[in-house]
């Protein structure tokens, strides 16, 4: 069993699912492919969507529910995608925002085109209030691409890497050649989470990657992404 930390599974929130039976489509998708647990991550973002943490609570609970009816053996999370802003350090302190899993871990994005300072000044903020940054789908940062020594800096101010399962299994187009892969081997990589929106919007998957890492990855490293790891979002 695996655990998706990065998935935006709640209906008629952000720009996931729109209606009930388009969630449990995911997450009964999920289950097949052997996933045991997520951590719901809706979007916060002040311009878009501001999903507020009882709006997440609630929408968990309806979700649990009908996976209770559906006998899944699915377990959820409350989380949060969170854009940084100027204000979010007020409202995670508030709980306005979740952090992951009622941690201090906190998924942040930004936008694709954000300066590296900005997203440095960023980690520096976070951990210094007492948080601690995942940096959502970092290889979507112009300013990261395929670029060792700026992720290095960013670890060493205290930030985490999440990847999407997806980016894992793209050859063409934007992630010519893939160096995202070789990234995930050098080390690069602290979590992978599917980003999944609904099976129409970034389907789930897991499978595909999994097979894919099973072939190339060092099995301890899988253990400390899809494990270790995980179990310090979820307080394990």
């Amino acid at each position: 069993m695996i655990t998706d930390m990065h998935c935006h599974v709640l209906p008629g929130v952000d720009d996931g699912p729109e209606t009930l039976e388009e969630s449990m489509q995911v997450l009964r998708e999920a289950a097949r492919q052997n996933v045991g647990a997520l951590i719901v991550t809706p979007h916060f973002h002040p311009a878009r969507y501001q999903v507020y943490a009882s709006q997440i609570l609630d929408g968990i609970g309806i979700l649990e529910e009908k996976i209770r009816e559906e006998n899944l053996s699915l377990r959820l999370f409350p989380g949060q995608e969170c854009y940084f802003f100027s204000d979010l350090i007020r409202n995670l302190d508030a709980g306005n925002v979740l952090t992951m899993a009622g941690t201090r871990y906190v998924l942040v994005e930004f936008d694709p085109g954000a300066l590296f300072s900005g997203l440095r000044n960023a980690v520096r903020s976070l951990v210094s209030s007492g948080y601690y940054p995942i940096i959502a789908h970092y290889e979507r940062y112009q300013c990261l691409q395929d670029d060792s020594e700026r992720l290095t800096q960013l670890r060493y101010d205290g930030a985490l890497l999440q990847m999407n399962f997806d980016t894992l299994l793209i050859k063409n187009g934007l992630f010519h050649k893939n160096p995202w892969r070789k990234l995930l081997k050098a080390g690069y990589v602290d979590f992978l989470g599917s980003d999944t929106h609904g099976m129409d919007f970034r389907p789930p998957h897991f499978d595909k990657a999994l097979a894919w890492m099973r072939a190339e990855v060092d099995p301890w490293q899988m253990e400390t992404i899809l494990e270790r790891n995980i179990q310090m979002l979820l307080g394990t």
